[in-house]
């Protein structure tokens, strides 16, 4: 597999453990991807040079890191929101060029707050892109669940304020707004536009908030993984991280995740080996 596979901390770390971040840190050896995409949670604001010094021992780097998710939320208010959105962006930019990211994902809207106001998040665009250029990051703009308007539309107009904008996709949001396809068929893949994917399967329906979570390991959801991926994995020359968790209290689930993460490398592998032939 050519391109850089990550796994998602939280993939293994979340509510069950107390969003214990030790658990990725000592099972890093066991991990079967290039590398962590760093999962940013509130939680972790109150140890952050604790977070920092432990991440720095993991046995895998940080090639991403996922801000959290509550900026989208504050991105949508008012001024004072979007204040606090950015002193807590530049927060998790610092985060992410401590740990050695290259990369940060943003949820430009929230799914609490969505993107009816969309014009007020990307008010401050601008200023995102400077605190993240400022830590050395590229800024990936991710297709989150809307309630008003769909992802793509929305990227779209990201794109026009900002014409080099690049973005992540994630394939269950994709599968929610039933736009998997359009993806495929869309260049954004091939050009570089989405440089970044998230993989996760989708319980379903499409359309229903409620059916957002569990997410489920790959293909035990109704996207069709296997056919999906192989028609991405030729297409598509950016980063993946794996987002179906397993959580557990005390230990990492590392055999499960490691399954979902060599179902990834499979099928990118043999994309790699019809292109060398």
């Amino acid at each position: 597999m050519k391109q850089p596979l990550y796994c998602s901390t939280g993939t293994m770390v979340g509510r069950a453990n107390n969003w214990n971040h030790r658990l990725f840190v000592e099972y890093s050896g066991e991990i079967a991807a290039d590398g962590y995409e760093l999962m940013m949670v509130n939680a972790y604001y109150e140890k952050l040079t604790e977070l920092v010094s432990d991440a720095l021992k993991s046995r895998l780097p940080f090639g991403v890191i996922h801000a959290e998710k509550d900026i989208g939320f504050y991105l949508g208010g008012d001024e004072d929101d979007r204040k606090e959105a950015l002193r807590l962006y530049g927060i998790n930019c610092a985060v992410g060029k401590a740990v050695g990211a290259g990369k940060i994902v943003l949820h430009l809207w929230s799914g609490r707050r969505s993107d009816e106001f969309l014009e007020r998040n990307l008010s401050v665009l601008d200023d995102l892109y400077e605190l993240s250029e400022k830590a050395g990051l590229l800024l990936v703009i991710e297709n989150v669940p809307c309630a008003f308007h769909d992802p793509i539309t929305n990227l779209s107009r990201v794109k026009t304020a900002r014409p080099d904008a690049r973005f992540v996709y994630d394939v269950r949001f994709g599968a929610f707004h039933e736009q998997n396809r359009r993806i495929v068929s869309s260049g954004a893949l091939e050009d570089g536009t989405v440089s970044h994917l998230h993989v996760s399967d989708y319980i379903g329906p499409p359309h229903d908030f409620s059916s957002l979570r569990p997410i489920p390991h790959l293909g035990e959801g109704i996207i069709g993984m296997e056919a999906l991926l192989s028609e991405i994995a030729p297409r598509f020359g950016g980063s993946v991280t794996l987002e179906s968790p397993e959580i557990l209290v005390d230990r990492v689930a590392y055999d499960v995740i490691n399954r979902d993460l060599l179902f990834i490398k499979r099928i990118f592998d043999a994309a790699d080996n019809i292109h060398s032939t």
